[in-house]
């Protein structure tokens, strides 16, 4: 369990116009990992694809916990009956959308708020209760955005270890409450790792929390859950619980390309969000799709069903393989692969895109998709570790970061990149606002894998403070840029 300390504003007056434009600096650095740069076989499948068709038909796109499904048929045509209204403004504060999800939930409807995917309403949740005079508690590994935006607004952030299972610690995560502690946020299913709280063990540690510590609960993959001691924290909003619960229509709805979500919570809490946002933010065809997707339980069902197929497939392979893998109640999992980096650059190579990171350099994440996408993935992952087991594998193929590792870290943290061909390369560190702190190489570099240091120290050698950093790879047509933390 760690605290760190946000780098650079230690002012509370940062305005909403200068964190969500401060926030883009981080995007304009490139978040999105380019695919890789050379046409390959897909395997099993018999596809050829390039890295750029990764991102024109989504093939092999495992790396996003996406519905491979799509959205609900009822939603596509919601959104194409609401196409001859696109010169007509939307509610302003998707007022029809939160009475449907106000009669869902048996809540009133003041205590919802609508917005641009569960992006905004978490970025609206820190906001309204990150303190530059406090702190907030999350897990970690865990989805990253809130503590992150809490950093950055000037609130210490102290992150709690997972538990052996890799679960998210509650008894840790109290823990780190002290007097100054505004907010608790966790992720139920844990995200990257997958396993899932009970409801109970919840609520009671919900009861247990000092009076002035406000919870948020991600709730992302509700739907997904098959646990049968689980149940959503939606209860302990209805019985006066001090929680806010987020909601995504980007999983098992299909609408992550669509932007909407929401959050259901305690009355006073929802009213701090809401004087946050600005009005207008959901649009007409997001709206409608949303509206209409709650509604179409056969495509919920199909798409679980599917998830869960893919699932235990992928698990029975992997147990012949004799692989350890994290049970999860998602559409994702995790792997343990012994090199979780390697793997990676040698399965996108092969046309199949996935995760790694977290701190955990052996694992990599697998979103679920068809059963086709599902077949390729086990069939590329047995090919690329008989390579290994034979000592085969030579230079990169591909381009790529590894991943920097410890993270999160204190003194020093070691970042490494495969390069597929000898060429000029740049490795640079910036601050979650975009600012470049350190080069660590601008030159040339022969194919191979690399490792680079960073002392935490910026270009004039002064040690940079706690907190959330973004370093990026420019090689050739590469350009791939991740997010580590200093403790």
């Amino acid at each position: 369990m760690k605290q760190r300390n946000p780098p650079g504003r230690n002012c509370p007056g940062l305005s909403r116009r200068a964190f969500l434009g401060a926030t883009l600096g981080g995007a304009a650095l490139g978040l999105i990992p380019p695919a890789p740069a050379a046409a390959r076989p897909s395997g099993a499948s018999g596809h050829l694809a390039t890295a750029g068709e990764l991102f024109r038909d989504y093939t092999g796109r495992l790396c996003y916990n996406e519905n491979p499904l799509g959205p609900s048929p009822l939603a596509m045509t919601a959104m194409a009956d609401s196409i001859p209204m696109g010169h007509r403004y939307t509610d302003w504060y998707a007022e029809s959308l939160r009475s449907d999800l106000a009669t869902l939930h048996s809540v009133g409807s003041n205590q919802i708020i609508a917005g641009c995917g569960a992006t905004e309403i978490l970025r609206l949740c820190a906001l309204a209760f990150a303190d530059p005079a406090g702190n907030v508690v999350s897990p970690y590994p865990s989805y990253s955005q809130f503590p992150s935006d809490a950093g950055f607004l000037g609130a210490s952030v102290r992150y709690a270890d997972l538990d052996a299972n890799y679960a998210v610690d509650l008894s840790a995560m109290a823990a780190q409450v002290d007097a100054n502690t505004t907010v608790l946020i966790l992720t139920n299913p844990n995200n990257p790792t997958g396993p899932v709280l009970g409801a109970s063990e919840i609520s009671a540690f919900i009861d247990a929390l000092p009076a002035h510590v406000a919870v948020i609960i991600d709730e992302a993959y509700h739907e997904y859950i098959q646990d049968a001691g689980y149940a959503s924290a939606m209860e302990d909003v209805r019985q006066g619980r001090k929680v806010v619960v987020i909601r995504t229509f980007s999983k098992v709805f299909g609408l992550a390309g669509v932007r909407i979500g929401y959050a259901v919570g305690h009355q006073d809490l929802i009213s701090a969000v809401r004087s946050w946002q600005t009005y207008g933010t959901v649009s007409r065809p997001a709206m409608d799709a949303a509206r209409a997707a709650l509604g179409d339980s056969q495509h919920i069902t199909d798409t679980v069903t599917l998830c869960n197929q893919a699932k235990q497939y992928c698990f029975d392979e992997l147990d012949l393989m004799g692989l350890d893998y994290i049970p999860s109640e998602t559409n994702f999992f995790m792997v343990d692969v012994d090199n979780g980096a390697w793997v990676r650059s040698e399965l996108a190579n092969a046309g199949i895109l996935v995760r790694q990171g977290w701190g955990m350099p052996q694992h990599i994440r697998v979103s679920t998709g068809t059963m086709q996408e599902m077949e390729d993935f086990i069939t590329e992952l047995q090919n690329i570790l008989a390579a290994m087991a034979r000592g085969e594998p030579g230079l990169p193929r591909i381009t790529s970061l590894d991943g920097n590792q410890p993270n999160p870290f204190r003194g020093a943290t070691s970042i490494g990149f495969g390069l597929a061909h000898s060429g000029r390369v740049r490795l640079e560190v910036f601050s979650i606002e975009g600012r470049r702190l350190r080069t660590l190489i601008d030159g040339p570099v022969e194919a191979g894998r690399h490792t680079l240091r960073w002392d935490g120290r910026d270009t004039q050698g002064h040690p940079v403070g706690a907190g959330s950093y973004f370093y990026r790879l420019i090689a050739g047509d590469v350009r791939e840029t991740r997010r580590m933390i200093r403790l």
